[in-house]
């Protein structure tokens, strides 16, 4: 018999980031105290390392298989 059911794919990716982090305060006091959160200005992203990537089927919520590739050092701007 045929299996006429959707697939589904999950990938999850692991890496790291170098990024810059901009706020924006009304005051010096409320922006030297690292608890304290500004407006957002923006975010930018300087550099992606992927280190691994997983990649599992999903059928019904199920996951069922896994396949795994590790040590990809392709960076990204």
């Amino acid at each position: 018999m045929i299996d006429k059911r959707v697939k589904s794919y999950i990938r999850t990716r692991y890496g790291d980031a170098n990024f810059k982090y901009v706020e924006k305060f009304n005051s010096v006091e409320k922006a030297a105290d690292p608890s304290n959160e500004g407006k957002l200005v923006e975010v930018v992203v300087n550099e992606i390392k992927w280190d691994h990537t997983k990649v599992k089927e999903d059928a019904d919520g199920n996951q069922k298989a896994s396949a795994e590739t590790d040590g990809q050092t392709k960076k990204e701007k």
